[in-house]
C-alpha cells in the first residue's frame, strides 16, 4: 500500500473514533432488482454496523464540489444515505445509449466516482471492508445482469451507429435487429472477423516497432516510475509505484526510472487488447482487487474527452482491479502490461495460455492477450529505462490519428 493510501486509512479511523453515532432506518430494494441482495447488504449494514454508518455520514458530510470548468456538478452535495441506495438500484439495470456524437457510458461511472471525489471518507467507503465486499458484489451482481437476455434491449441502437464499424466484426444473426447477440456483454466483447485485415500490424517483421495493443486513447504517463521504498510525491508531481502495480512480481524493479504509455478505451470500440512487442510472456497475473476510488476523477476525466491526458494521476491503479503480463523481447529489456478495470464491472479477462501461465511462452506482436467487459477500461505500457522515452506517440503514413463525428450534417 502507498503512503497516500495509509494515510487516507488513518485519518478515517482517526475520524470514526471521535465520531458520533447515528443510525438511520432504510427501506429494502425491489424484489426484481438483479442487484437486491448487495444493495440489502449494504442498507442492513449501514443501519446495524455504527462505524460504517457514520463512515458514510462522514463521506456524505466531506462532498466536493467540482472544479468551476468541469462539463458536471458533483450530484451528491446535499444528498443522503436513501439517495445512494436509489442510485444503486438505478444503476443495476443500466444499458448505455447513444446521444448525438457520444453516448451515456460513462454517465453513472461518472456520478459515482464522485461520491469519493477528494473525499477520504468516500475513497475508504469502496476501498476498505465493509464498503469493498459490498460494492464488489453489486458489480458482480450487475455483470449477471449485463450477461443476460434482458441486456440485449439497447443492442440494435448501437449497431446502427456508424462508430461501432459492425461491418469489422463478427455478428452471430446479420438479419436480427440485435445481431443476435445474448447479452450486452457478448456485444461489448465481440470479436473481430478479420484482425489482419481490419487492424493490420504496421512493419510486422521490424521488432523495434511498439504497436497500439487495441482501439484507444494513447497519452504518455507523465509520473515518474519509482519502487516500493521512494516516498510519494505531493499531488502534482505524483508517483507510480511499479512494485505496487505489479503486485510485488520480482521483475517490478526493472522498470524502476522508465517510462510508460496508457491507452484508454472508449464504450464503442473495440475491447480484446494484443501484445505491443513480440518476445517471452514470462509472467502473466490477475490482481484481485477494488473496482472503485479514482479520488480526482474530474482531472481524469476532463472535458476535452481525452481521457487519461498528460497530467493525469495514474497512481490510484496500483490499488485498482488489474492483470499485468511481463514480456522479455531480449536486447530491448523488459516491457510490462497493465490491463486494470476501472469501473463498474470491471472485468479483466485473460485468454489462454496467458490466464494459468507456468512457463515461458513466445508471443509475436499483435498476439491477442485478452479482453474486458462493460466497464471503463485502461492498456498500461512500461518500459525499462533508457529503452523508449514516451512522450507524443509517433505514427507512419496510413495510420489513423483520429475519427470524424458522423452525427454531422445529418
Amino acid at each position: 500500500m502507498s503512503y497516500r493510501f495509509w494515510k487516507v486509512i488513518i485519518l478515517t479511523m482517526v475520524m470514526l473514533l471521535v465520531a458520533t453515532i447515528t443510525f438511520a432506518a432504510s427501506a429494502k430494494v425491489a424484489d426484481d432488482c438483479p442487484c437486491k441482495e448487495s444493495i440489502n447488504k449494504l442498507v442492513s449494514t449501514y443501519d446495524s454496523d455504527a462505524r460504517f454508518n457514520e463512515l458514510l455520514n462522514m463521506a456524505f458530510a466531506n462532498m466536493q464540489q467540482t472544479p468551476p470548468d468541469y462539463s458536471a456538478r458533483n450530484p451528491w452535495i446535499g444528498k443522503k444515505f436513501p439517495n445512494l441506495v436509489a442510485f444503486l438500484e438505478e444503476w443495476c439495470t443500466f444499458l448505455p445509449e447513444i446521444h448525438g456524437s457520444s453516448d451515456s457510458g460513462l454517465k453513472n461511472i461518472q456520478d459515482f466516482a464522485l461520491f469519493y471525489y477528494d473525499n477520504p471518507f468516500g475513497v475508504a467507503f469502496v476501498q476498505l471492508a465493509p464498503g469493498r465486499q459490498i460494492m464488489q458484489q453489486f458489480v458482480r451482481e450487475r455483470g449477471a445482469y449485463m450477461d443476460s437476455a434482458a441486456s440485449t434491449k439497447i443492442i440494435p441502437q448501437w449497431l446502427k451507429d456508424p462508430r461501432i464499424e459492425k461491418e469489422d466484426y463478427v455478428i452471430p444473426n446479420s438479419k436480427a435487429m440485435d445481431g443476435g447477440f445474448k447479452s450486452y456483454n457478448e456485444f461489448f466483447s465481440r470479436n473481430l472477423k478479420d484482425r489482419k485485415q481490419s487492424r493490420p500490424v504496421t512493419m510486422p517483421d521490424r521488432d523495434y516497432v511498439i504497436s497500439a495493443p487495441t482501439d484507444c486513447l494513447m497519452n504518455s504517463i507523465p509520473q515518474l516510475i519509482t519502487d516500493i521504498n521512494t516516498p510519494i510525491s505531493t499531488k502534482g508531481n505524483e508517483a507510480l509505484n511499479i512494485v505496487e502495480l505489479l503486485d510485488g512480481s520480482k521483475y517490478a524493479e526493472k522498470f524502476v526510472g522508465g517510462t510508460a504509455l496508457s491507452c484508454v478505451l472508449m464504450p464503442n470500440t473495440y475491447h480484446h487488447y494484443h501484445s505491443p512487442v513480440s518476445g517471452s510472456m514470462v509472467e502473466a497475473k490477475v490482481v484481485e482487487a477494488p473496482f472503485f476510488g479514482h479520488p480526482d476523477f474530474p482531472d481524469w476525466v476532463p472535458n476535452g474527452g481525452n481521457v487519461g491526458a498528460p497530467g493525469a494521476n495514474f497512481s490510484p491503479f496500483e490499488n485498482f482491479q488489474r492483470g499485468y503480463f511481463v514480456i522479455d523481447t531480449g536486447k530491448y529489456g523488459h516491457v510490462a502490461m497493465v490491463a486494470v478495470g476501472l469501473n463498474t464491472i470491471s472485468s479483466v479477462m485473460f485468454k489462454k495460455p496467458f490466464d494459468n501461465l507456468k512457463k515461458p511462452v513466445n508471443v509475436t506482436r499483435g498476439d491477442e492477450l485478452g479482453y474486458f467487459l462493460y466497464g471503463g477500461s485502461l492498456f498500461i505500457m512500461i518500459f525499462e529505462p533508457e529503452r523508449y522515452e514516451s512522450g507524443s506517440v509517433q505514427v507512419r503514413l496510413g495510420n489513423q490519428i483520429g475519427v470524424f463525428d458522423t452525427t454531422l450534417n445529418n
